[in-house]
């Protein structure tokens, strides 16, 4: 169904950009709206959009297929064309047009109209995209906005039909607007290239303070406040250089920075400073333990409650609460609701059975004197005790205490009401160690919330295969892996728009930024190379 396929695909874009819902019409009952249930009202379509059809056919030749087509009046001055296949009116496509001026607005399709199952290149996917902005006459737009954004194609599950998701920022004194509300440019396309979703969001600065990029740190100051070696963890990635085991030395600190200051700010709501980025020796224990070697995997609702009921200790309410099971793009999310929003859920590979992650956002007795430190630890070891597997019994933990992010900007505190936001959980991260080193790319994180004492989050990172990895001799020091990745990883200025509760800032905020759509950034120790690894992800910091 075109309806249910554009939901899915603006939700996924959704989570990758980081950007809200509502900016990419993602919600279903939006799309039905503009798709289902058209004004009544049949009228011609502007000479301008018959234009813009006919080139967009000539670009993508199988649209010519979608021979139904009606031309409707929607709300305000909007015209919209749908055209479906005349063998399934799912299969189609829908652009809306001013009815004045015949400027297409957006386009949305469906992805059986192709049935791709090839691929193109990053350079190939982008010259398609600059020909397909001259086709529909969009070529003002693209001058206002600046450097696309590519994400990465997904090799993880290739049995599932994947997508591109290109953004161009808005530009503003010459920078970037490319965090926070989505401006400028944004398209969705399959791997061959096809044009899926294409919409144009313009900057609207009315009532918005813009500071000076003058009023910026140098970007060699703020250099040498993060490239340092305890901005990098160390150790072995089990998939790493050509897919062999590597040690790596890979950047750990978020990839936005205040340009004013120089501090890592929260992403990507840029709420307020969340720590220095660096690993902090003391937060650092390495422990051994006995593994019990519970199973992670499930296969129906019982194992789910079952590890549901063992992770978070639920008692046998939940199993009384709304419940729902399906698939969600190769997962499959176990979950249980009430109050109308999502309180429990185990999401599982669908293919393996494995556990992703799983959650507990159900209302909690507090205690009567709140978890310590040291206890939440031992509570976690527990956790991590439960479901290791039996070839690891040596680890390292790191621990993130409840963070507090600098006192909010005024402008949230008007509207909110709050003088501050704080989280009250412990995080734990834990890593097994091989040959004394942690491997990187096989942890599990678990987050213990300090009022409660109860486990509200846990996901496991498990590699293909484990066991011993090689005995590998490093070339490199930590310093010289700073200094090469302060090579290749450019800051850039730009402007970050943020929002609270759904509410945009008045502000912009002038930041630094590190681009990691490549991947996240490496330095392998042993050859000395800079990388971008897929296996690490983005989210170094619970």
């Amino acid at each position: 169904m075109l309806i249910k396929g554009l939901s899915i695909v603006l939700t996924v874009a959704t989570i990758l950009f980081g950007t809200s819902g509502p900016a990419l019409a993602a919600s279903p009952e939006i799309l039905l709206k503009s798709t289902a249930a058209p004004a009544p009202e049949e009228i011609n379509l502007p000479e301008g959009a018959a234009q813009i059809v006919a080139a967009l056919e000539e670009l993508e030749p199988e649209l010519k297929t979608l021979t139904v087509r009606t031309v409707k009046l929607r709300t305000g001055n909007e015209v919209v064309l749908y055209m479906s296949h005349p063998k399934d009116e799912y299969v189609g496509a829908s652009l809306v047009f001013d009815r004045e001026t015949g400027e297409m607005l957006s386009y949305n399709a469906a992805l059986e109209i192709w049935n791709a199952k090839g691929r193109v290149t990053d350079e190939v996917l982008l010259q398609r995209a600059e020909k397909l902005f001259l086709a529909v006459q969009w070529s003002d737009k693209r001058k206002i906005t600046g450097t696309p954004k590519l994400s990465q194609m997904e090799e993880k599950r290739p049995e599932i039909v994947r997508f591109r998701y290109i953004e161009y920022p808005a530009m503003l004194n010459g920078l970037e607007v490319d965090r926070g509300i989505l401006t400028g440019i944004y398209m969705i396309t399959d791997y061959e290239g096809h044009l899926v979703s294409l919409s144009f969001h313009p900057l609207d600065l009315e009532d918005t303070k813009v500071p000076d990029p003058k009023s910026a740190l140098t970007p060699k100051a703020v250099t040498e406040q993060l490239f340092t070696p305890d901005h990098f963890d160390y150790g072995y990635v089990q998939e790493g250089s050509g897919g062999k085991p590597s040690i790596q030395y890979a950047w750990r600190t978020s990839p936005l920075i205040d340009a004013v200051t120089g501090k890592q700010i929260e992403a990507p709501s840029g709420l307020g400073i969340i720590d220095d980025g660096k690993r902090n020796p003391v937060n650092v224990k390495n422990i051994t333990i006995t593994p019990k070697e519970n199973s992670l995997i499930v296969s129906n609702r019982a194992d789910a409650e079952k590890i549901v009921t063992n992770l978070f200790g639920t008692d046998k309410k939940f199993t009384n609460m709304p419940y729902d099971a399906r698939n969600s793009w190769g997962d499959f999310v176990y979950s249980w609701t009430d109050r109308g929003g999502v309180d429990i859920l185990l999401k599982v590979d669908e293919s393996t059975g494995q556990v992703i992650h799983a959650m507990d956002w159900t209302r909690k007795e507090n205690l009567s004197i709140p978890l310590t430190r040291e206890e939440a630890l031992k509570k976690a070891i527990a956790v991590l005790e439960s479901y290791a597997s039996n070839s690891a019994n040596e680890w390292q933990v790191e621990i993130f205490d409840p963070y507090k992010p600098a006192v909010l900007a005024d402008w949230m505190m008007e509207l909110n009401k709050v003088k501050e936001r704080h989280t009250d959980n412990y995080s734990f991260m834990f890593h097994r160690l091989q040959n004394g080193l942690p491997v990187l790319d096989h942890n599990y994180w678990v987050v213990i919330e300090m009022k409660s004492g109860q486990v509200v989050y846990f996901s496991p990172t498990i590699p293909n295969e484990e066991g011993g990895l090689p005995v590998l001799k490093p070339s490199v020091t930590a310093q010289q892996a700073a200094d090469l990745a302060a090579k290749n990883l450019p800051l850039k200025l730009s402007y970050f728009w943020p929002t609270y509760n759904g509410k945009k800032s008045p502000y912009l905020q002038l930041v630094y930024t590190i681009d990691t759509y490549k991947g996240w950034p490496t330095v392998d120790a042993v050859s000395g190379k800079f990388e971008w690894s897929n296996n690490l992800k983005e989210v170094r910091r619970p």
